[in-house]
């Protein structure tokens, strides 16, 4: 018997079992919703899987789809537990991916109208039967006339609708922060899209829409279309939904064995590596269990399985691109210092995540700070660590979404103005091979060097180790563990080889790192040489040293260090003496 194919990049239900794939039985969670309120606006991340639950609920309670009920949900979890609802309605599904975002609000309404006129015909003509009408008149292809005519039509039958939204804030993510006042005349009152959501509204007023379940990755347009009061309820954060997109630990297990990965792959180096890449996702502070992120999973999978290894780099374009655009989403909100800021600590909060808040707020002084937090973490670039009290501590999830900070800092830093690309891969090939750091640290010090004033002014310790994380993504082949907790306390920086390229990796490296402030230092940094700034400081320097090396020492200790890898591990400690000079040496 062959294997089903793995759905990497399907987001169809009924494509998917008709093509007899593999899928995540999340049937269940349609008991779930139905217990809650009918209208419902579920967050999450980018690459979740949630246009193909959205795919999954369409095809269960279709009207049209009882005949093949037993096809699609007989071998899942809500065929054997079927409930009332099921294949009770006609169903309208939109999604807002493709609207036109950059050709002005002329073309942006036209795709729009488009988009809901289409699928309002084309349900139409689905359920002409029951409808009693055969296509939607031309003088209704306007969204809010296609919506009241499918509306009315459906009161004068008595007829019911579920109405699916995905994506219903992908257009919005892209002009939000490029141009507020498009996005601000379509969402003010009496605006275009304010205007559609309204007749939503009033289409759950008159019960011809019987429930609602609207996607998408952030809850600030939808406050701004409702202002705040409305009927819609967001579910993100519900406990018994946390593993309702994603893949659980137990999922990930079955996908494995199911392939039997073990005859391709190590078993425990293959769950490692979905562990740094794809897991950590935490969407209620009270549960413990942590998801995977679909896609990043299945990507890796699907090598294995069509290549017969790993892929030549475990981070996924696809998923790149999608969380490197909400990065810069978010960058639109928050400053350069702000976000360099953020991400140089291990963990950031406490915080109090918002449900709900608008665009307005996240240039406002105090809500800003409190709500640019949740803004990242629906985006996916921060999740919850660990709750303490009525608020949580966030963190970044995994390595695949660090790397996109790690890029932003490389940037950030303007890394390719104090070394080309081929001078760093050279210092890093000796780094790796050789052992030799003389070249990496030069490269290094010249990164400080360069740094603006307004860099300088938040400048402190964490600035130091981002500054030698951004050489060493850059470079791709080390695994870099920031922050790596030991027996000991946190290590600074750990370097390991990265599975995919352990031939190109003799050493790895514990790096601790220290910085003296310029207001503790002898002397005037800017007219005194490195020499003379050295000798009038050679105490405080030698103490800064020896700290270095006890911090380091605790963390050698810790046995994942010591025994994680067979390569050499070398350790060297770097100085940061005021914002100008760099010490360095090994221990």
């Amino acid at each position: 018997m062959s294997l089903k194919r793995i759905p990497y990049g399907i987001s169809n239900f009924k494509a998917l079992i008709d093509d007899d794939m593999y899928y995540v039985d999340k049937s269940k969670y349609l008991e779930n919703l139905e217990k809650k309120d009918k209208y419902q606006v579920f967050i999450r991340p980018r690459r979740f899987g949630k246009s193909l639950f959205l795919t999954m609920m369409e095809t269960y309670y279709d009207i049209n789809e009882s005949k093949h009920f037993d096809k699609y949900f007989g071998n899942l979890y809500i065929g054997k537990n079927k409930t009332v609802e099921a294949n009770k309605y006609l169903v309208l599904k939109l999604s807002f991916a493709n609207v036109i975002t950059n050709l002005g609000i002329d073309k942006l309404i036209e795709s729009f109208d488009r988009i809901v006129a289409g699928e309002v015909d084309s349900c139409i003509i689905k359920y002409s039967d029951v409808l009693q009408t055969q296509r939607l008149p031309d003088h209704e292809k306007k969204a809010t006339y296609a919506l009241d005519y499918l509306k009315r039509t459906l009161k004068i039958l008595n007829k019911k609708l579920i109405l699916l939204i995905d994506e219903y804030d992908n257009f919005a993510n892209n002009i939000m922060g490029k141009n507020r006042i498009l996005y601000d005349d379509l969402v003010h009152e009496g605006g275009y899209i304010r205007t559609f959501y309204k007749g939503i509204k009033e289409g759950t007023a008159d019960g011809v829409i019987a429930r609602t379940f609207i996607t998408g990755v952030s809850p600030i347009m939808l406050d701004d279309i409702t202002s705040g009061a409305n009927i819609f309820t967001i579910t993100a954060s519900d406990e018994d939904l946390n593993a309702i997109m994603g893949f659980t630990g137990a999922e990930i297990i079955n996908l494995l064995d199911y392939y039997k990965t073990d005859e391709i792959v190590d078993r425990q180096e293959l769950m490692n590596i979905l562990k740094v890449y794809c897991n950590g996702y935490k969407f209620n502070k009270r549960i413990e269990q942590t998801v995977y992120n679909t896609d990043m999973v299945l990507y890796i999978i699907n090598n294995i399985i069509q290549k017969g290894g790993y892929p030549d780099t475990f981070i996924d374009e696809n998923v790149k691109t999608d969380y490197g655009r909400l990065k810069n989403i978010a960058e639109n909100f928050i400053t350069k210092e702000e976000l360099i800021h953020m991400i140089e600590g291990r963990e950031v909060g406490p915080v109090e995540i918002k449900e709900r808040f608008n665009l307005e707020s996240l240039y406002k002084g105090d809500e800003k700070e409190r709500n640019i937090k949740s803004f990242l973490y629906y985006l996916g670039m921060l999740t919850i660590s660990r709750s303490l009290g009525n608020k949580v501590i966030l963190k970044v999830p995994n390595y695949s979404v660090k790397t996109l900070y790690w890029e932003y800092m490389s940037k950030a830093y303007e890394i390719e103005k104090s070394s080309s690309y081929e001078e760093l891969a050279k210092a890093m090939d000796s780094m790796r091979i050789d052992g030799n750091i003389t070249d990496i640290m030069t490269i290094y010090a010249n990164v400080i060097s360069r740094l603006s004033s307004r860099d300088l002014s938040y400048f402190n310790e964490a600035s130091c180790k981002s500054i030698f994380i951004t050489l060493a993504y850059t470079d791709g082949i080390y695994l870099i563990a920031s922050e790596r907790e030991a027996s000991g306390g946190y290590s600074d920086l750990y370097l390991k080889e990265n599975v995919i390229y352990k031939e190109f990796v003799i050493y790895r490296y514990i790096i601790e790192f220290k910085h003296i402030k310029v207001g503790s230092l002898k002397g005037d940094i800017h007219t005194l040489s490195y020499e003379e700034l050295t000798k009038n400081n050679k105490s405080l320097i030698e103490a800064t040293e020896k700290e270095a090396i006890s911090q380091l020492e605790n963390y050698i200790k810790d046995y994942n260090v010591l025994h994680d890898s067979d390569k050499v591990l070398k350790k060297f400690i770097v100085i940061t003496i005021g914002q100008k000079y760099v010490k360095y040496k090994f221990v």
